[in-house]
């Protein structure tokens, strides 16, 4: 399986996320001034962060989950169009989730929502993780459908 950029920002952001956790406890156990819930935070930004990146690499590599249970009994054509439709409705899921995504960040950005630690970050950092995940799996699978039109199998076909 190939790796991607997205896959790679993915992990590096989770991993940060763990070894900043594990540092918390640390933290918190020796009786930091460090410590407080700014650590949890900024752990749950990088989670969140780090999940959605991963989800473009997962397009990009047809690791999505599929139910093609019946396609299997179909005949090439019949899944080469299935792929087609698939991949322009996910197109579209991901398009619609991303412009209703920028809407809730626009809204937190203007209302100066803020986090509740020290550190009062902006909330509209930690919703922007949604539209740029899904504008960048829009991305994939606008590269997907060009694929699939010009006769190309998809990389998610589930052909063993």
């Amino acid at each position: 399986m190939a790796k991607n950029l997205e896959s790679y920002l993915g992990s590096i952001l989770v991993l940060a996320a763990l070894g900043l956790f594990l540092s918390g406890m640390v933290l918190r156990l020796i009786s930091s001034p460090l410590s407080g819930g700014w650590i949890a935070e900024v752990s749950i930004y990088l989670v969140a962060w780090g999940l959605l990146m991963s989800t473009a690499g997962c397009v990009a590599n047809g690791d999505h989950v599929r139910a093609d249970f019946f396609l299997r009994l179909a005949g090439p054509k019949t899944r080469h169009r299935a792929d087609i439709l698939a991949a322009a409705t996910g197109m579209a899921f991901c398009l619609v989730l991303a412009w209703f995504g920028y809407k809730v960040v626009a809204f937190a950005f203007a209302w100066d929502e803020r986090g509740p630690s020290m550190l009062q970050i902006p909330t509209g950092y930690y919703y922007a993780a949604l539209p740029v995940s899904m504008a960048l799996c829009s991305l994939r699978y606008i590269v997907l459908l060009v694929s699939l039109i010009r006769g190309h199998p998809a990389a998610s076909s589930g052909e063993a």
